[in-house]
């Protein structure tokens, strides 16, 4: 299986990432964000704020924001 080790890059709504295979490619989130905040409800409403999507972390796996996005990570564990 294939995981995020570390961000190379950022810019809105584009995140450049080396994988754990040593791969490194941009991963364009604009449409899945877009689509996502239409709903304001929906968690990922908040990442069409461009200085709210810089915010990104990488924790060695996945991305992730704080204080905002929570996920059920494969495992079935809840990530903030």
């Amino acid at each position: 299986m294939k995981w995020i080790v570390e961000i190379i890059n950022k810019e809105p709504y584009k995140i450049t990432c080396k994988w754990n295979d040593n791969h490194i490619n941009t991963v364009d989130l604009y449409s899945f964000i877009l689509e996502k905040s239409k709903n304001v409800d929906n968690s990922y409403s908040q990442l069409i704020n461009k200085d709210r999507f810089l915010q990104v972390k990488c924790d060695g796996s996945t991305l992730y924001w704080e204080n905002g996005i929570k996920y059920q990570d494969i495992d079935g564990t809840l990530k903030p």
